[in-house]
């Protein structure tokens, strides 16, 4: 038909290459960044801990004060400034200016395009398949409705890189705080602290902004579900998320200073720890590298993430097959006037769009889809969640392991195609790092082994981390760890994506807090990022008793709630879950004795 056809081409020679370029255009902001971050931020970080390594190490004459490490002490103040200055001006500012125009020239190009296409497709429709003709009218309505979304997003995006930049500050004053010694620690991790109460309000204002475009969009699409959840977690809980972080005023802005003494304690510990198992050169190559002597000491974890996904085309799965046994709805997915939905809480948040793009499906090509061939139609897919969710939830697993000296190094999301339904409904199946099952129920673990193949990545030291499109059991998010003491496996965590996955977006890194060896036991409260509503009775998969003991893990028992610590957490310190003191040591104990290749 040549309403089709039509329909096929501009898709095709417009919309997918132009959203491609748009892609490739943001993919080339971050590159901008990570390029300043590398030939220009790193050099001057390596130099500023070589000058603070000379300086705790040079003597004090304490009969002047420590005169004699002034200078020294002044040369490492400046460079954190200068640092700053470059990871400020270099960075942000290249890579936010940069992402505002690209998103700006998107929306530009959506109108126009969106306008023309209306145009051309009804008139070759209105002649050749009146009804076609109008649904290229709903289509121009959801266009529409996209761009009003990428609205949203610009404005959001917005408000993101504010907090993004009140992060690099408070870690600045963090580093220039721990150069000064314990008073220094103490009051400039107050201002630290208070940075970090207004980042805390300002995400919450994100995510209310995010909300109301929720709500719009919803009522536009006549979703009346998606408006409900951008009211539930956008509004309310962005509402939730401020008031939380306002309140920590309370504590005159002391989460700063907690941060600094812990992660001192931590890096004292880690210390020990170096100096009880390796002597030597082997001591003082790994100190070099961990930067013992810096306040930003820890190691860098490469991480990949991925949204699984099922291609029009797939020769595994037939998306028309699912549709037609009401395995899913395509017309649903894609936005398409779902009036009503029986989940509202729990239910999963898939995306139909266009291959290589983020421009979602529409009616017409879903509906030439399901009444002809593979070809009559570009090709599209069925992804597990959407690209910006992904980002949010690493960025928040970024800042949380940043506490415990864990810096997340993040590649480009890239989209993982499932073979089978049981990789579409996965369970904990667990397999070694040969591909070979050790538990034969499940497929979690086989999914990790074949990404990790596809993509090339180690076993260990590359931690894929993303989005599934469920579980069989019905969990929010699983994990493939490498317990210590254990049979090494190839590690990954995923979740799924839904409205409880925005509960200040921590699902993903407490996923990835358990590749780490981390464990639910001794974690009651919600103010504890390894807290888990689920039963405890599973030692976190340990067998070995000496591993056990040193991790404290007490057999059985569900988690408390809700603790005094969590009332003041919430109320007073930090108002959201965290990693804690004894999260970064049983880290960085399975990193020392099980992937020091890692380094």
């Amino acid at each position: 038909m040549p309403c089709t056809t039509v329909r096929t081409w501009m898709t095709e020679n417009i919309t997918q290459p132009v959203e491609q370029f748009i892609e490739r255009a943001e993919e080339a902001c971050h590159e901008a960044r990570e390029w300043v971050e590398r030939e220009i931020r790193e050099p001057i970080e390596r130099r500023r801990e070589r000058t603070e390594r000379r300086c705790r190490r040079r003597s004090c004459n304490w009969w002047c004060a420590c005169c004699n490490k002034w200078f020294c002490w002044l040369e490492t103040i400046i460079e954190i400034i200068v640092e700053w200055v470059v990871k400020v001006v270099g960075e942000w500012l290249v890579e936010t200016v940069c992402e505002i125009v690209v998103k700006v020239v998107k929306i530009v190009v959506e109108v126009v395009f969106a306008v023309i296409k209306f145009v051309v497709t009804f008139v070759v429709c209105l002649f050749t398949d009146p009804l076609a003709a109008l649904i290229s009218i709903a289509d121009l309505w959801m266009d529409v409705l996209s761009i009003i979304d990428d609205i949203g997003d610009l404005v959001t995006g917005i408000v993101d890189d504010v907090s993004d930049l009140l992060d690099l500050t408070k870690d600045s004053i963090l580093d220039l705080g721990d150069n000064l010694g314990p008073v220094g620690r103490f009051f400039l991790g107050i201002v630290a602290g208070v940075l970090d109460i207004i980042r805390g309000v300002v995400d919450g204002l994100a995510r209310v902004i995010e909300g109301v475009f929720e709500i719009v969009g919803g009522i536009l699409s006549l979703d009346f579900c998606r408006a409900l959840e951008g009211l539930t977690k956008g509004v309310l809980l962005g509402v939730a998320q401020a008031v939380t972080n306002a309140l920590g005023v309370l504590s005159l802005g002391s989460r700063g200073a907690i941060d600094g003494i812990e992660l001192d304690s931590l890096r004292s510990w880690l210390q020990e720890e170096l100096v009880s198992k390796f002597e030597g050169d082997r001591l003082e190559e790994l100190e070099d590298k961990l930067g013992m002597d810096s306040s930003s000491f820890g190691t860098q974890w490469n991480v990949f993430p991925f949204i699984c996904s099922i291609s029009s085309r797939s020769p595994h799965l037939d998306l028309r097959d699912m549709h037609g046994n009401d395995t899913i709805n395509l017309y649903d997915i894609a936005g398409y006037a779902p009036i009503w939905c029986e989940k509202v809480i729990s239910r999963n948040i898939y995306r139909l769009v266009y291959t290589g793009t983020d421009h979602r499906v529409s009616i017409g090509d879903i509906r030439a889809y399901l009444s002809g061939s593979d070809n009559d139609v570009p090709e599209f897919q069925l992804l597990a969640g959407d690209k910006d969710t992904l980002r949010d939830m690493l960025k928040v697993a970024e800042r949380k392991f940043e506490k415990i000296a864990i810096f997340l190094d993040w590649d480009i999301i890239r989209t993982f195609e499932i073979e089978s339904l049981d990789e579409m409904l996965v369970t904990a199946q667990t397999v070694d790092a040969n591909g070979n099952v050790i538990d034969p129920e499940g497929g979690h673990g086989r999914i990790m082994v074949r990404m990790s193949n596809q993509f090339g990545l180690g076993d260990i030291c590359d931690l894929p981390a993303g989005f599934v499109f469920g579980y069989a059991d019905g969990n929010l998010g699983l994990s493939t760890p490498y317990w210590r003491g254990e049979k090494r496996v190839t590690t990954g965590a995923s979740v799924r994506p839904g409205v409880m996955t925005h509960v200040y977006g921590t699902i993903l890194a407490h996923e990835m807090g358990h590749c780490f060896s981390l464990c639910h036991s001794g974690h009651d409260g919600l103010e504890h990022i390894m807290f888990t509503m689920a039963d405890n009775s599973n030692n976190c998969g340990i067998t070995n008793p000496d591993i056990l003991a040193e991790h404290g893990i007490e057999t059985g028992g569900d988690l408390e709630v809700v603790t005094e610590a969590t009332v003041i957490n919430y109320l007073m310190v930090h108002g959201e879950p965290v990693f804690t003191l004894n999260d970064g040591k049983n880290a960085w104990r399975w990193i020392i004795n099980e992937a020091i290749e890692c380094i």
